[in-house]
Formats: C-alpha cells, structure tokens, sequence
C-alpha cells in the first residue's frame, strides 16, 4: 500500500534574537557561511550566485532517513519579515514558507510552513506522519542550532551552560490534497 503523497507540517520556536538576525543567520546558513544547523541539514548556493533574492537557488541535503536532496527557488525575501522558497526539483516538490513575527524585544517567533508533494517512492511508502516527524524533528534541531548561534555558544559549551530549549510548537495537517 502507498501512503499519501501531499505533506502539510506547520514548525513554530521562538528565538532569542530580533526578526532580522534571525533572517540573516537562515540567509547565512543557505549560503554555507555558518553550519549551525548540521549535522541535520546543509544547504549550497547553486551556480555560485549567493542565496537571498528572488531567483536565487541552492541544493539542500537533509541528513535524515535516505539523506533526502532538494532543489530550493527564493521565490519572495521581505528582510527581517518573510521568506518564501519553492522546493522545484528533488524528492518532494512544494512551497516552504517561512514568517518572522517580533514577539518580545529580541524575541522572535519562526513560523515554518512546509508543503510538499512527497516524490520518493519511500517516502510515499512512509507516509506523510512519519515523515511530518522527521521534519519537525530537523527544523527544531536547526531551530535550537540557531539559538546557539546568535548566542555565541558552541555545541560544547551547552555541556558546560546549558541554553533553555526554544519554546516550541507544531502542527501537522497531512492528507492527499482532495479535501483541500
């Protein structure tokens, strides 16, 4: 039996930083400036032009259940508010949408829209639930990456001073897209 192919995962955090760090340090990491979302998730400009207008793209490699591949389009940047990509080649296709509200003075809330039509016949097979799980389980760890970050810890320093987890939400609407 195959599961379905359309994939709806909603990701929320706030972080400790206001809404233009914190969309410069996303633009940073898709241009391979920073890695604070590895080991889960890298991405690399294409064709040598940097990520961050309209147009531009980048391949992303997901470190997750059969390293998923994907081709990622700027499609809308509004800095320090919103970004929008379209995911137009590789295991799924979609849009991913991403909403930077100010919620406190240096606080930020992400908001993740992720919607997808899953292409790989194995993730079809798994389905989007387990796969929604995957990928809110990459975007929180990119999410507490990027506190750390902005942070100026490390990795190790959290062994010695831990930073608080961010505050996190999420919501999954997952189906065929015929009730939609």
């Amino acid at each position: 039996m195959v599961g379905s192919s359309r994939m709806l995962v909603i990701d929320q955090a706030v972080i400790d930083a206001d809404p233009l760090k914190v969309f410069r340090a996303l633009i940073d990491e898709c241009n391979s400036r920073t890695h604070w979302w590895m080991p889960h998730l890298e991405a690399k400009p294409r064709d040598g032009k940097p990520f961050g207008e309209e147009g531009s793209t980048i391949d992303m490699i997901v470190h997750r259940l059969g390293t998923p591949r994907l081709g990622v389009r700027m499609t809308r940047a509004v800095e320090g508010k919103a970004m929008t990509w379209e995911i137009f080649e590789g295991d799924s296709l979609g849009t991913c949408e991403w909403t930077l509200e100010p919620v406190a003075p240096g606080r930020t809330k992400v908001t993740l829209r992720w919607d997808v039509v899953l292409k790989r016949p194995l993730y079809r097979m798994f389905g989007p639930r387990i796969l929604g799980r995957v990928h809110s389980g990459v975007m929180h760890a990119g999410f507490d990456g990027m506190n750390r970050h902005l942070s100026g810890k490390s990795i190790t320093d959290d062994l010695v001073n831990p930073v608080p987890m961010t505050t996190r939400t999420q919501g999954a609407r997952m189906g065929n897209g015929a009730n939609e």
